[in-house]
């Protein structure tokens, strides 16, 4: 269409111009003035500056103009439908995914809105999220515009094949959440495929997946999760302790509330406290921001045992694995995040520590 365009801007400013330019000298001086009338004309704009006063210059004018409405009614109807079915695309979840380093959140449940909630409060730069599952796209619609915070796309379909998750642009992505579809059957089987698509697609990923049968940790954490979450796994806690000792569990509860205020965050350590004591920088972050130092994580990488062995089962591999299990040391799991939990005052800190604090951040 743009060719066809340009052609007939060409055409019509080279035929004006052999009529125009001898009897029209004054408007028509050159090949530019003609340029620019054809340009103003195909355009409909038709400013009048300059104007044929020729019988074949006018007959040629008009045939433009009526060209011109033509030409530009179909750009302009081209450029609208090209733009329409994008949106369309993207509103079902059809549309491929430009983002890079975003987060994907796989499946579908009412906690997925929780999850967006929470990101959408404790922002610090807009988040970019891809929604992938099977869900309506009229529901996914409503989420997409309940949260000012964060940027949400949708890719409709079975997350846990390469397909739909190289739509979701997993190549490219920073981080997954993955959690079971409300009510389906073989959740957590399905979870294990999609971490299995996903690392295989990008090893760097960080995954976290949600699973409803503990007997299914081991396998999910086999395939490489780096954190798996099973579901009603502190309910006994909480239980227990509302009995053995009362107002313990309450407390917890509110810590994990992020509704309540009381918000768990992660902050650097200052560079003037590495090597310093912990009980120093618990005191300096109590009196200065009135945070509380629940404990220590580093995020160093890891190698676990299984690293180490050789892939062929022979008797001594197979001996010490048996026995590191029977010392009920699990030798395929492995996670990339050292938690230190309520440190001693007299620990030197590190340089690759990072303080998980209770407190706001302002």
């Amino acid at each position: 269409m743009t060719i066809a365009i340009l052609f007939v801007i060409n055409i019509t400013a080279a035929v004006v111009y052999f009529f125009e330019h001898h009897n029209n000298s004054q408007q028509y001086s050159s090949y530019g003035d003609a340029l620019w009338w054809s340009i103003v004309t195909v355009a409909t704009v038709g400013y009048g500056d300059i104007v044929p006063k020729t019988e074949f210059g006018r007959i040629f004018a008009s045939l433009t103009i009526l060209s011109g409405v033509i030409l530009i009614s179909l750009f302009t109807a081209t450029i609208s439908s090209v733009f329409v079915a994008r949106k369309i695309k993207e509103s079902q979840g059809l549309h491929d995914i430009d983002f890079t380093q975003h987060t994907l959140i796989c499946g579908w449940n009412a906690q997925v809105e929780d999850v967006l909630r929470i990101f959408d409060r404790f922002h610090n730069k807009q988040m970019q999220i891809v929604l992938v599952n099977e869900a309506q796209p009229e529901k996914i619609e409503n989420v997409i515009n309940a949260y000012q915070h964060i940027e949400i796309k949708f890719v409709r379909g079975d997350f846990s094949r390469e397909t739909t998750l190289n739509r979701a642009n997993v190549k490219f992505a920073a981080a997954s959440i993955v959690v079971p579809d409300a009510g389906s059957v073989g959740a957590d089987e399905k979870t294990l495929l999609s971490v299995l698509a996903m690392k295989s697609l990008n090893p760097k990923l960080k995954v976290c997946a949600h699973i409803l049968n503990r007997e299914n940790r081991q396998h999910v954490k086999r395939a490489n999760a780096d954190e798996v979450i099973v579901s009603d796994q502190h309910t006994a806690f909480f239980l227990a302790n509302n009995i053995l000792y009362p107002g313990a569990a309450q407390v917890a509860s509110e810590m994990l509330d992020y509704e309540r205020g009381n918000d768990v965050h992660r902050v650097n350590v200052p560079e003037n406290f590495i090597g310093k004591t912990f009980g120093e920088l618990f005191l300096e972050f109590k009196r200065t921001k009135n945070w509380t130092i629940l404990g220590l994580v580093n995020e160093e990488e890891t190698v676990n045992l299984s690293d180490i062995l050789s892939h062929d089962t022979s008797a001594i591999d197979a001996f010490i694995e048996r026995k590191f299990r029977e010392a009920g040391i699990n030798v395929a799991e492995k996670s990339g995040t050292r938690v230190n939990v309520n440190p001693p005052f007299d620990y030197i800190m590190q340089k690759k520590d990072i303080a998980v604090i209770l407190g706001t951040i302002t």
